[in-house]
C-alpha cells in the first residue's frame, strides 16, 4: 500500500506544477492577501457555504469564548502570543502575515479557502504541518472534478484525520500536550481501522448539493460543513453510554454498580481544552422523585503550573502548564465499571407508617453522564449538557 508520506509528496508535486500555470487573481481576494473570502465561494458551493457558515470553524475567531481568553492571553504576554493562536483561530494569518485582522478573509476564522489550499501535512512537524499553497488551485477529497471558476486537484490527505490534525493537537513548548486530539485519535482503535476525524465530523449528506444548480451539474458526493463536536447535543448522545449493573442495599449504604462507556468517540472523552469534563452523577430518590442523596465521579484532564498547583481557567491552562496532574478520561471504546456509594440511615430505608397506614419508600437510583464546561464569558457560564441516562428501583 502507497504510504500517506509519499501520496503527499505527490500531490504537493501536482501542485507545484499546477502553480507554476499562469492563472487570474480570483474576485475577492484581498488586496496583499492571497486568500479568497468564503462569500466568493458561496457563489458556487451554497449549501456547503451554509452548513460551514453555522460551524465553529467560520467562528473560531468571533466565539466569544475564544475572545475572552484571546484578550486574556494577550494582556498577561504584551500581545506576544497573538501568533500562537491566530495560527489556528484565523489561520489564513500563517501566510498573509494579517495579525492586525484587516481582511475579511482573516475574519471568516477557519474559512474554506484556508482547508481547500493545503497540499500536504507532516504532523512531525510541530512547528508548521502545513504546506499551503494559496491561489486559484484548489485540493479536495474528490478526483475527476473541473470548475470554470478555479483549477481543482484531488487531495488525498483531505481525506486523513492530518488535516484536522495540525490545530487539533496543542504542545506547550515544554512537552507538556495542552491539547491532544489528534494524538488520541492516532492511539485509537479507529486509526487502527482506518477510520478517520472525517467519517465522524464531516459524514456526507444526500440532501445538499456540491455545486448549486445553474453553474453545473454533479453528482459528488456531499460532506457536511458544519463540523459538529463537543458543542453538539446529538455528537455528545452518540458518544457515550451508562448502564446500572448491580444495586446493593445494606444498614448503612447503597451501592450501585455502573459500567460507563466511551462507545462513539474516536478520542478520549472529553476532549480538547482540559477544562471540560464528563461527569458521572448518581442520586438516590424516594418516592415522589426528591434526591436524598447524589455522588459524583469526575473524569478530566487536569494540568498543574511549575508549583504543581492545579490550573482551572482556560487563560492559565494555555500560559502556564507545566505537568499533567491526572488523566482519568475515557479512551476510545473504552469501559469502565464504576461504584457509586450512597450512605443512609435505616430510617430512610424502612417503610413509613402514618396514621396506621404503611407508605413504602420506594427508592429507586438514577445515573447520568454530563458534559460540563464552565468557561468565562464576561462572568462565568455553564455548558451542561446530560449524555445518557439510566434508572433502577431499589429491590
Amino acid at each position: 500500500m502507497e504510504s500517506l508520506e509519499s501520496k503527499w509528496a505527490a500531490v504537493g508535486l501536482v501542485g507545484a506544477i499546477l502553480l507554476v500555470v499562469a492563472v487570474p487573481t480570483l474576485a475577492g481576494e484581498a488586496k496583499g492577501n492571497p486568500y479568497t473570502s468564503a462569500k466568493v465561494c458561496a457563489g458556487c458551493h451554497e449549501d456547503i457555504y451554509q452548513m460551514w457558515s453555522r460551524s465553529l470553524h467560520a467562528t473560531a475567531l468571533t466565539d466569544p469564548v475564544f475572545d475572552v481568553v484571546y484578550m486574556q492571553v494577550l494582556k498577561a504576554t504584551d500581545g506576544k502570543t497573538r501568533e500562537t493562536c491566530l495560527r489556528c483561530h484565523a489561520p489564513t494569518t500563517r501566510v498573509s502575515r494579517d495579525f492586525a485582522l484587516r481582511h475579511e478573509v482573516t475574519r471568516e476564522g477557519v474559512t474554506c479557502d484556508f482547508c481547500h489550499t493545503i497540499s500536504v501535512v507532516n504532523m512531525n512537524n510541530r512547528a508548521e504541518p502545513y504546506t499551503m499553497r494559496p491561489g486559484a488551485v484548489k485540493f479536495g477529497p474528490l478526483g475527476e472534478t473541473t470548475s470554470p471558476k478555479h483549477l481543482t486537484t484531488f487531495s488525498p490527505v483531505h481525506e486523513t484525520s492530518e488535516l484536522c490534525g495540525g490545530c487539533h493537537e496543542l504542545v506547550a513548548k515544554n512537552g507538556t500536550v495542552i491539547m491532544g486530539t489528534y494524538s488520541e485519535w492516532k492511539e485509537s482503535p479507529y486509526a487502527a481501522k482506518g477510520v478517520q476525524c472525517q467519517d465522524c465530523h464531516m459524514p456526507t449528506v444526500k440532501d445538499a448539493t456540491t455545486v448549486k444548480a445553474g453553474v453545473k451539474v454533479s453528482t459528488k458526493r456531499v460532506n457536511k460543513h458544519d463540523l459538529q463536536g463537543g458543542h453538539s447535543v446529538d455528537q455528545l448522545q452518540r458518544a457515550a453510554r451508562v448502564e446500572i449493573l448491580e444495586v446493593s442495599k445494606a444498614s448503612d449504604a447503597v451501592r450501585v454498580r455502573v459500567r460507563v462507556t466511551n462507545v462513539g468517540s474516536g478520542h478520549k472523552m472529553p476532549t480538547g481544552i482540559p477544562s471540560r469534563k464528563i461527569l458521572l452523577t448518581g442520586r438516590l430518590k424516594d418516592a415522589r422523585g426528591a434526591v436524598l442523596r447524589e455522588a459524583t465521579i469526575r473524569y478530566q484532564k487536569v494540568l498543574a503550573d511549575a508549583q504543581h498547583r492545579p490550573l482551572e481557567t482556560d487563560a492559565d491552562i494555555f500560559l502556564k502548564p507545566s505537568t499533567i496532574l491526572l488523566d482519568n478520561r475515557l479512551g476510545p471504546q473504552e469501559s469502565r465499571i464504576e461504584e457509586l456509594v450512597f450512605p443512609v440511615t435505616r430510617d430512610m430505608l424502612q417503610d413509613q407508617v402514618i396514621g396506621g397506614r404503611t407508605y413504602q419508600r420506594n427508592l429507586s437510583v438514577e445515573v447520568a453522564l454530563t458534559y460540563s464546561y464552565t468557561p468565562l464569558i464576561l462572568q462565568p457560564a455553564d455548558m451542561v449538557q446530560e449524555m445518557a441516562k439510566d434508572s433502577r428501583p431499589l429491590q
